[in-house]
């Protein structure tokens, strides 16, 4: 039996989706390790062991699974994690759709597609070596899942348990992001059936829990490297051990990555302003769907403002809920506006209705495509931070330090200084001596040199020599490698206040 023409339709939607999202990300990938993380999963494909940082604790062991098993296919750890990154950026794009059409509207669930499609930083890491795409992905079909539990579906809660701890394989923040909106959901089910969830989320979680310790050394390491990842976090990003300037920290790095990841749809804040302040569309403070979108949101927001939020990609966990969240505010707002100035407010004829709902979506596009349009200029043309440019540029200055370094210094008498780019630089000068800080524990680090070193480069593009005398060699977009030639000198010096390097007397 044919699917009804509504059915039919949803389905071309999404297919329309993933195919364009999927395809507009092709040809501005990136070819080079993008960050830290990205060299720690390449050498965890090699060999899994978090305890020496392949990658970092949890570990995210099935993610690893999957950049392994694609890099079989394409013997290339880079090419293979952006691949996944485009697929799931596809994936989420498509997903958050069929959520919005069975939660909201079809037109609700499109625009917030569009906006999550076409966000600056969403766009970005779909090109890079990072797995935040697939974290905003499994936190839409988590939800998808729940929402169906919220509706009152009670045959969906234990397989909803299972499926996020096997999803908390991929990325282990999903388990406290999402179990809130999990244990809601699963409310007034039955104890049985609550009972059979809880046994198997954990042996959703046992199944990569398990692995990860017996890769790791053992169960005693493993916990011991979790315990120390968990330990520094809180001791010097989260409130518990910087106080309120933890918190400030914090709170502001989340608006700034929130910002890049609304992009256009920033502007949409404005309308829910408007639509909460109105008694006519209050009700909304009331509705069954608002309280499952704010709790969806609720975790994530309260762990990245008081323990820590390190990346761009963070937010991918709650930024769909969001989006939701304000395409919909945006067509209650259409609606509002279109009936109170529309025939039937004038004591049209009952027929209105159609006519009505035609004014509503087509102001609710009035209102998204110049937001959809100035997404594509900001990531297309504009040149901010995770622009197709600057991506682009990160890229060329990479390799072009690379080569420029190999072509031009002895690995035998050269230090290679770096912060950020530290594991970039191990990874793709291998035969150089390399030192870092962690200028969240240190400020003015400082390190004897070794005998033999007679030049110290600048890697990080955060540092420059303290040295006015400093040597240079031309880069690629007009940017430069700073060198600094050993005299006297017995050590090396950061000053990361001032973001300088120097070379002085111990």
């Amino acid at each position: 039996m044919p699917a009804p023409a509504g059915k039919r339709t949803d389905w071309i939607i999404t297919a329309g989706l993933f195919a364009l999202t999927f395809l507009s990300r092709i040809p501005f990938r990136t070819t080079m390790l993008y960050a830290w993380d990205s060299v720690l999963y390449t050498r965890a494909i090699a060999h899994f062991d978090v305890t020496i940082d392949q990658p970092q604790p949890p570990g995210h062991i099935f993610y690893v699974g999957l950049v392994w098993l694609v890099n079989q296919a394409i013997s290339d750890a880079n090419s293979a994690m952006v691949w996944i990154s485009i697929f799931f950026s596809a994936a989420a794009v498509a997903a958050l759709f069929w959520l919005g059409n069975r939660m909201f509207s079809r037109g609700t669930g499109l625009v917030a597609a569009l906006l999550l499609a076409t966000s600056l930083s969403f766009w970005a890491y779909g090109e890079a070596a990072y797995p935040y795409t697939l974290l905003a992905f499994l936190s839409v079909v988590l939800a998808g899942v729940f929402w169906r539990l919220w509706q009152g579906s009670g045959n969906w809660l234990m397989p909803a348990g299972l499926l996020l701890g096997l999803a908390s394989g991929f990325r282990q923040d999903l388990l406290p992001f999402m179990l809130p909106l999990l244990v809601v959901s699963a409310w007034n089910k039955g104890w049985r059936r609550q009972a059979g969830a809880a046994l198997l989320l954990a042996a959703g979680a046992a199944a990569w829990y398990i692995p990860s310790a017996l890769l790791s050394g053992g169960f005693g390491p493993y916990q011991a490297a979790s315990s120390r990842q968990t330990d520094y976090l809180l001791t010097y990003f989260s409130v518990f051990g910087r106080g309120a300037a933890g918190l400030w920290t914090n709170t502001s790095a989340l608006g700034r990555f929130l910002l890049f990841g609304m992009a256009g749809a920033a502007a949409l804040v404005l309308i829910l302003a408007v639509v909460l302040a109105k008694p006519r569309t209050r009700r909304l403070l009331r509705d069954r769907r608002l309280a499952f979108l704010l709790v969806w949101l609720a975790p994530s927001v309260l762990f990245y403002a008081f323990i820590h939020v390190g990346e761009y990609g963070y937010v991918f966990s709650f930024l769909p809920a969001l989006l939701l969240l304000l395409a919909w505010t945006l067509q209650v707002w259409a609606e509002e506006r279109s009936a109170d100035s529309g025939p039937a407010a004038a004591g049209a004829s009952a027929d209105s209705g159609p006519a009505a709902a035609s004014k509503a979506a087509r102001l609710t596009w009035t209102v998204a495509a110049p937001l959809l349009f100035l997404n594509l200029l900001l990531f297309l043309v504009l040149t901010p931070p995770l622009s197709a440019n600057r991506l682009a540029a990160r890229d060329d200055i990479l390799r072009s330090k690379i080569a420029t370094i190999e072509q031009n210094f002895n690995p035998a008498t050269t230090l290679i200084v770096s912060v950020f780019d530290y594991q970039q630089a191990r990874y793709y000068l291998p035969g150089f001596r390399n030192w870092t800080f962690d200028p969240s524990v240190e400020k003015h680090p400082a390190a004897a040199l070794a005998p033999g070193i007679e030049n110290v480069i600048v890697f990080e593009e955060y540092l420059s020599p303290g040295d006015p005398g400093a040597m240079k060699l031309p880069l690629d977009r007009d940017q430069t490698l700073f060198y600094l030639r050993r005299g006297a000198d017995a050590a090396v010096r950061i000053d990361w206040d001032q973001r300088k390097v120097y070379l002085e007397h111990e």
